[in-house]
């Protein structure tokens, strides 16, 4: 169990309890869709083995939102919509108008729906009750902003809002691949993007590449800015880290060991290994960006 990819808020207000939280996501469960519903979304349990929907060591706790939808692929819906107004045409004499068309297609979507096959997808945030961080594990800001939906409307007088910094990543990068001396728990890795500020936005990548700090601080002066930097944190684990301040790409080095646990004891003992090095990445990065903006 270990996040891959990091969005960070800060929870403002909200007396968050494992006991209020875990009776909150139980009332908001996941359904299966109904017969005319494309889509439902509700809190599951973060390991099917488990009953609670809150995994907990100490104060740091994991939960999983989970989304059932139901696939209709746009070509079949007009495949079938395209027989109809053939159909259609044929009937009355004339190819249907823009109204009419817009409302076959709604009717063969309603149509449709109940043959329509689902698929269920799982996305995990851990609360550091702690240092009062909600962390979701994904790479889509849409997925992060769903999940974000979905847990204040379970939480009433909840209140989050993005992690931010006194000093933009984008800043931090760009000085750090221009010479300047990184924090001595950080190191730069061989991947990085350099954007430019005019209009077309003209892109270097370097993938798996030496960075050269005379060749980068070339392109910053030409006016472009670091949006992507890979970096490893104590030794322990690699990240890439974006403009947007999210952490992706993660990968923990040598710090999950060959184990003979059990699957449950092997989960929980890396979800407190997960959360406790995350936890002091999230606070060293900060510290690195100049501290939070708590404005």
């Amino acid at each position: 169990m270990w996040f891959r990819n990091l969005q960070a808020y800060r929870i403002t207000s909200g007396n968050i309890t494992l006991n209020s939280l875990e009776e909150a996501l139980s009332q908001h469960t996941l359904q299966p869709c109904m017969q005319m519903e494309m889509q439902s979304r509700g809190w599951t349990v973060p390991r099917e083995e488990q009953e609670n929907f809150v995994h907990a060591y100490g104060q740091q706790w994991l939960i999983a939102l989970g989304v059932e939808k139901k696939l209709l692929p746009a070509g079949v819906v007009n495949q079938h919509t395209k027989a109809r107004l053939a159909q259609i045409e044929q009937m009355q004499g004339y190819k249907p108008g823009k109204k009419q068309v817009r409302d076959i297609k709604e009717a063969t979507i309603i149509e449709l729906l109940p043959r329509a096959f689902t698929q269920r997808h799982k996305t995990y945030a851990w609360i550091d009750a702690i240092k009062n961080r909600l962390v979701i594990d994904t790479a889509s800001n849409n997925k992060a902003d769903e999940f974000v939906e979905v847990l204040l409307k379970s939480m009433h007088g909840l209140a989050l809002k993005p992690l931010d910094t006194q000093i933009s990543p984008s800043s931090a990068m760009t000085r750090w691949l221009s010479g300047d001396d990184l924090p001595s728990t950080f190191t730069i890795d061989r991947d990085c993007e350099l954007q430019g500020m005019s209009d077309e936005k003209a892109t270097i990548k370097y993938t798996r590449h030496v960075l050269d700090a005379e060749e980068t601080a070339r392109h910053i002066r030409a006016g472009k800015k670091a949006i992507k930097l890979a970096m490893t944190w104590n030794s322990k684990i690699s990240f890439v880290l974006h403009d947007n301040l999210q952490l992706r790409r993660i990968t923990p080095q040598d710090i999950l060991k060959e184990s003979t646990e059990s699957t449950e004891e092997l989960f929980a003992s890396d979800f407190a290994i997960m959360t406790g090095e995350l936890s002091q990445l999230i606070t060293d990065t900060i510290e690195a960006l100049g501290g939070e903006d708590q404005d």
